[in-house]
């Protein structure tokens, strides 16, 4: 490490601030300094004769404390082993013989000038295998039959999984009943929601029946919150919880003496049951698990007990079990959403439309799906239901959208011919032409550009001019918003069948173009025509 060179101004706001009786932190915080080297200056200080509550330090005084800045040669420092080495037998004796305390034992070594911090000795002594473990446990009551379960999962080891033919860990599901300790165990590759109710469900009907209390693992599916004294679990388990009629206690993170009946098992289930077995696939390692809990788990002597877990679990705690419906639970999937701007929620990779008059975009929802419905709710309160839709299917409701824009968001053609009527008579009949041709999809765009028209120009405007439109059969909208630009709406139409009287230029009569007898025409009509052409 560098040596730090302390300035002469620096040396003299180290002594003013310790005169005026700041502490050593706020001294290291003030002057940037560590207290190593604040100590150090302080305890030359002294020996120089200052004292916190004398004078200000002289110059003969200064002088000396800024000649501590010049760097000595390196100190050799010792190693633990060396130091402690000559008071090996002395703390062997005052920890084993007159069962000191550590801390004790370094101030004894303190007061024999055998400078070590605390790490370093308890250190010395854990290598030397002198100190044992002050970790002490005491056994936990027996509780009533029925009354508490406890929950853990548990790693068994790899196998084959027959639909991927990849390998994976299997791990275990095991819960055990206080009371009587039969346990039941439910392999499983995912400890999601949906896997770890799966489980319990299979152990109520493996008993027959539900506990009061359930001791759960600190697995995330079930914990949102895990916290020592305020655990809080997720929305989907407490919702299951509620409905079975038990009550969760999540165990703490890293706790094992929270659930001591069922932590033990994890490792007899790993070695009596799985390993050195050979299973087809999970469905098998399913049913041959079934078995073993009651033939093998069940039926041995438990070391705690004493008894047979099955028949204590017949006689005496099967009947004080909460009851059980056998109904299959519809496992719940709850998420936090938002509204997006084309006023529809993504849950599950599938859209869902939200109503825009309770749930404009970007309000935050919460949503529940189970396998038949979906769910929405805004703080607390039902706002829509939808059937639940596969992945990449969408469920839309025209009236969540807003009036206004309903017409061009359902590209809908009976829709758009119903709005179309709205805006008048005949705009409705130029829609129903539009729209009635074999492919009206194909028309969808002009109709929306029609009831835009209306939004621009007036309906009234624009139900003249489709009137006009319809009397030449002119079925087309470009051409109608070429007649509302130049207000043609509003001009007399030729009756229907009437040829328009348009004048011509070089018109002539009917005789000039009869070829009859002489084909030629005569000077007379040909001079006529000339005539009129000049006049022209």
């Amino acid at each position: 490490m560098a040596f730090k060179e302390v300035s002469r101004v620096e040396v003299i706001e180290i002594l003013r601030r310790w005169q005026t009786g700041v502490g050593m932190r706020a001294l290291a915080r003030g002057t940037g300094l560590s207290r190593n080297t604040i100590r150090k200056y302080i305890e030359a200080a002294e020996r120089c004769g200052l004292t916190r509550d004398g004078p200000s330090p002289t110059e003969t005084q200064l002088t000396e404390l800024v000649r501590l800045n010049v760097a000595g040669p390196r100190r050799v420092v010792r190693s633990t082993e060396e130091v402690l080495e000559p008071w090996a037998t002395s703390i062997r004796d005052w920890l084993h013989r007159d069962r000191l305390t550590l801390t004790r034992v370094h101030e004894l070594l303190k007061e024999q000038r055998c400078a070590v911090s605390y790490m370093s000795l308890y250190r010395y002594a854990m290598r030397r295998e002198w100190l044992t473990s002050n970790r002490s446990t005491v056994r936990m009551a027996d509780t009533k039959p029925g009354e508490i379960a406890e929950m853990d999962f548990g790693r068994l080891g790899l196998m084959v999984d027959s639909e991927t033919g990849r390998r994976r860990v299997v791990w275990a599901l095991i819960i055990v009943l206080g009371y009587s300790r039969h346990s039941f165990v439910w392999p499983l590759m995912r400890q999601q929601i949906g896997d770890v109710i799966e489980g319990l469900e299979a152990a109520w009907g493996f008993f027959g029946g539900m506990p009061r209390y359930l001791v759960l693992d600190n697995f995330p599916a079930s914990v949102a919150g895990p916290d020592a004294l305020n655990p809080r679990l997720t929305r989907a388990f407490l919702e299951y919880s509620q409905h079975r009629g038990f009550i969760a206690d999540p165990a703490r993170v890293r706790h094992p003496k929270d659930k001591p009946k069922v932590e033990s098992s994890v490792h007899y289930v790993r070695e009596r049951f799985f390993k050195g077995s050979q299973f087809r696939d999970l469905v098998d390692v399913r049913l041959r698990a079934r078995g073993w809990c009651r033939e093998v788990a069940g039926a041995r002597v438990h070391g705690t007990t004493r008894r047979l877990p099955l028949v204590v679990f017949s006689e005496e705690e099967h009947v004080a079990l909460l009851p059980w419906d056998g109904e299959p639970y519809d496992v719940a999937d709850w998420h936090d959403v938002a509204v997006h701007p084309d006023h529809h929620i993504a849950y599950r990779y599938a859209l869902y439309s939200v109503p825009y008059h309770t749930c404009p975009p970007g309000t935050k929802l919460e949503v529940r799906g189970d396998g038949k419905l979906v769910r929405l709710y805004h703080r607390g309160i039902l706002v829509k239901v939808h059937p639940r839709q596969p992945r990449g299917g969408r469920s839309t409701d025209p009236e969540d959208y807003p009036k206004e824009l309903s017409s061009y968001t359902l590209r809908c053609p009976d829709r758009l011919k119903r709005q179309g009527a709205e805006l008048g008579e005949s705009v409705g009949a130029f829609a129903d032409r539009l729209l009635s041709g074999p492919l009206p999809w194909a028309k969808v765009r002009q109709a929306q550009k029609l009831l835009r028209l209306g939004e621009r120009y007036t309906s009234a405007r624009l139900d003249a001019a489709c009137c006009k439109a319809l009397t030449v059969d002119l079925i087309d909208v470009r051409r109608l918003e070429r007649i509302l630009i130049e207000a043609l709406e509003t001009e007399s139409s030729p009756a229907p069948g009437a040829s328009p009287a348009l004048p011509g230029r070089y018109a002539r009569p009917g005789s000039a173009f009869a070829h009859c007898g002489d084909a030629r025409p005569s000077v007379e009509l040909i001079a006529s025509g000339n005539e009129r052409a000049v006049n022209s």
